[in-house]
């Protein structure tokens, strides 16, 4: 399923596993909401406020890619049974690859 954001980007609700951190990518999250510009990755245990810059590392078919982006949004949520927000980070892309670029068009 796909659906365009208020940035006229289709966002996938796809479920990815990438790493990522702000020295190099070595924290473990899924990538919940993906798009050529950014993606959500849904995490409580690492959530770097905005402005942070974050390496990250997707593997396709062809090979693992290493991104630059941007932290957006972040937002720790309470381990609560009826707090029904997700927890994580929206992260703008400032560079991908060409090769990794297409294969997010292509999911």
């Amino acid at each position: 399923m796909a659906e365009k954001d208020r940035r006229g980007e289709t966002r996938k609700f796809k479920r990815i596993f990438v790493n990522f951190g702000t020295q190099s990518p070595k924290f473990r999250a899924p990538a919940i909401q993906i798009s050529t510009r950014g993606l959500f990755l849904q995490t409580n245990q690492h959530v770097y406020p905005p402005g942070s810059k974050l390496f990250i590392q997707i593997s396709t078919p062809n090979g693992l890619y290493t991104a630059t982006g941007i932290v957006r949004y972040a937002k720790k949520v309470p381990h609560l049974p009826t707090h029904h927000e997700r927890p994580g980070m929206g992260v703008e892309f400032l560079s991908v690859p060409p090769e990794l670029r297409e294969y997010l068009t292509s999911l």
